[in-house]
């Protein structure tokens, strides 16, 4: 009978506590879903699912087992509703701001810019921060201060409370750490989700969140492996490999300069959402925002850039442009490498290594927080010698109400690193004026019009900011015309605004990927550019421009270029830019591809074995070799 009552008593004192934190579990899952719904164009319930209900109750399983970990840690309800609530409404937050301006949900690699005050300021604004704080508060004040109105229920006592707080935790902690894994084979945390009707849509987070929930959507991007290994990767194929290329190298080379890079300054500008709104249908502006760009690509070798992203993907375009690896080749939740991969190594293989090698200094300038996309640690890595950012440049002038460094700054920081450096400079450079949101940017915004002839005012304010880098990039190509050093400019939009109307997006398709680039120097240069590229091409692309050599890594990527120029998420693309059937590309097409994914696993995520012998050099000491010092 005893031992029949403590069982009882047991249960009673533990009942109420689950009830309590199951709740609280439903409460704060409820919020965090909110962010999902607000915002969205129409009635955001069109876009769940018939299993969304269980999807939202799986949910809140997941939340009840981080409920469930505080509340053992802290042994107080009341502390553990204010934690969770507060956690909950900050999350909420962040994720519908950043899908307002980014369009694109919270991901799990986010929180590392929550310490960040310099960061959320200047994207979503002095107000909103302002009004987190005080929901913050608020959600606190009433969690911590409102007391409950009736008796407490009966707990346990002693050793017996102590006992199931360190159970619960250690299970509760065991389980989030199975859930991690979810991507992985065989979890059976996504089994549960598949079998219950979740619909992934991995290359549209936004609509992956709506459907599945916000917990369904932050498990499925959590970390996955990068890139899985290809068939056949072993050390003696990367050996194969990089003979073949080093002599595909010597034969490229027989037609450039031996020392031809030596003495050229190499300057890669991506420039913030920068794109031609007059190629796309069911638009009409009323004026040509871009003159000058649009007559210097008809004398330049140029085309366009196939953008992995509209409205977001900035560090993904740098990180191809740089590394010469294509995104195509990771995971589709990889993400951004930038977050995912490349703070992970201590040194990782980019052009930077590679000039390095050629004897160039190296610069980066982005007139922005040096935060953003850890951007500092990923330069590091890169071996970037200067990372000059918003607090560093000389100048941070800003057009009409932007709250962003306009380009002139940019350019007249980049034309002081070239005038000034003592040897040749390989200067990366990201700007930031026309980053959204746009709304009252200008007080002369470019009239803009839809395909039923509505006004578009944000897109009115977007294409005046192409006005202002139209006649920053007329600028700075003048100065480079003067300017007595040989140097090449690689120029290229990283993706499309995400201003743009449903119904203009969806008549469009692909031309909504693809901004303009172009590969100009000072100096003759001989390129044929593609009409349709990848970024990971921009460096080959530029070698060729002013005949310098390149490495067994660069006559890969220059071999695959010729014959299949453009690749995103499975999709590949020929140099007049119709799409490629994978099934009657040649037997050479086919080997390029597959030698280049194990090369691009081996440098990214394997033993490297075959870094050095794809460096060079291949035509005398001065040759650049692909790897940092």
């Amino acid at each position: 009978m005893t031992t029949g009552g403590g069982a009882a008593r047991a249960a009673t004192a533990l009942l109420p506590g689950l009830r309590r934190t199951g709740l609280l579990a439903l409460a704060a899952n409820g919020v965090l879903e909110l962010s999902q719904l607000v915002g969205v164009e129409g009635w955001p319930w069109q876009f769940k699912q018939p299993a969304y209900p269980l999807m939202f109750l799986l949910g809140t399983l997941v939340v009840w087992l981080v409920v469930g970990l505080v509340q053992a840690v802290l042994g107080s309800f009341r502390v553990t509703a204010a934690v969770v609530l507060v956690a909950a409404v900050v999350l909420s937050f962040a994720s519908h701001e950043k899908t307002r301006l980014l369009d694109e949900p919270l991901y799990p690699s986010d929180l590392h810019f929550a310490g960040d005050g310099g960061f959320l300021v200047d994207m979503i604004g002095v107000r909103a921060v302002l009004g987190l704080v005080v929901a913050v508060l608020l959600a606190l004040a009433v969690a911590l201060f409102l007391r409950p109105r009736r008796a407490p229920a009966p707990e346990l006592e002693g050793r017996a409370r102590i006992g199931v707080r360190v159970l619960t935790g250690v299970l509760c902690l065991a389980s989030l750490a199975y859930l991690a894994g979810f991507n992985r084979p065989g979890n059976e945390a996504r089994a549960t989700y598949d079998a219950l009707g979740a619909m992934w849509q991995p290359f549209s987070q936004k609509r992956n969140y709506l459907t599945n929930g916000f917990v369904g959507g932050v498990l499925f991007n959590m970390r996955v492996p990068t890139m899985q290994q290809p068939p056949g990767y072993d050390e003696v194929t990367m050996a194969r490999i990089a003979s073949r290329y080093a002599r595909a190298a010597q034969h490229i080379n027989r037609s450039r300069r031996p020392h031809g890079l030596d003495h050229v300054n190499v300057v890669m500008v991506l420039s913030e959402s920068f794109s031609d709104p007059t190629r796309l249908s069911g638009v009409r502006l009323d004026e040509d925002p871009i003159p000058y760009t649009r007559s210097l690509l008809a004398r330049t070798p140029s085309g366009a850039m196939l953008a992995r992203d509209l409205g977001h993907g900035t560090a993904n375009m740098e990180f191809e442009a740089l590394t010469g690896m294509s995104m195509a080749n990771l995971s589709a939740r990889t993400g951004v490498p930038y977050q995912t991969l490349v703070p992970g190594h201590r040194t990782f293989p980019s052009v930077v290594g590679w000039l390095h090698r050629a004897g160039h200094a190296t610069v980066a300038i982005h007139p922005f927080t040096t935060e953003m996309y850890r951007r500092r640690e990923v330069y590091r890595a890169f071996g970037i010698d200067h990372f000059v950012h918003d607090t560093t440049m000389r100048e941070h002038r800003r057009i009409g109400h932007d709250a962003f460094i306009s380009d002139t700054s940019a350019f007249d920081e980049l034309e002081h690193r070239l005038r000034t450096s003592k040897r040749p400079l390989l200067a990366n450079v990201v700007t930031m004026q026309n980053h959204q949101p746009y709304t009252g940017r200008y007080d002369d915004p470019v009239g803009a019009h839809g395909p039923g002839g509505e006004d578009l005012p944000d897109l009115g304010q977007y294409a005046r900011g192409l006005t202002y880098s139209d006649e920053a990039l007329r600028d700075l190509v003048s100065w480079l015309r003067g300017f007595d050093e040989p140097t090449v400019l690689v120029f290229y939009g990283d993706h499309l605004p995400s201003t743009y109307p449903d119904d203009v997006v969806a008549r469009n398709g692909l031309r909504m990927r693809e901004t303009p680039y172009f590969v100009w120097s000072n100096v003759p240069g001989r390129v044929v550019a593609p009409p349709l590229v990848s970024p990971a091409h921009f460096v080959d692309l530029a070698l060729e421009q002013v005949r310098a050599p390149v490495s067994p890594y660069y006559a890969l990527l220059t071999e695959l270029r010729r014959r299949v120029p453009a690749m995103e998420s499975g999709r590949l693309f020929g140099a007049d830019g119709q799409r490629l059937d994978p099934r009657t590309l040649s037997p050479q097409a086919r080997r390029l591809l597959h030698d280049y994914r194990l090369v691009q696993y081996d440098l990214a995520m394997g033993h490297r074995w075959s870094e050095a012998a794809l460096s060079g050099p291949v035509s005398g000491p001065s040759t650049p070799a692909l790897a940092s010092p």
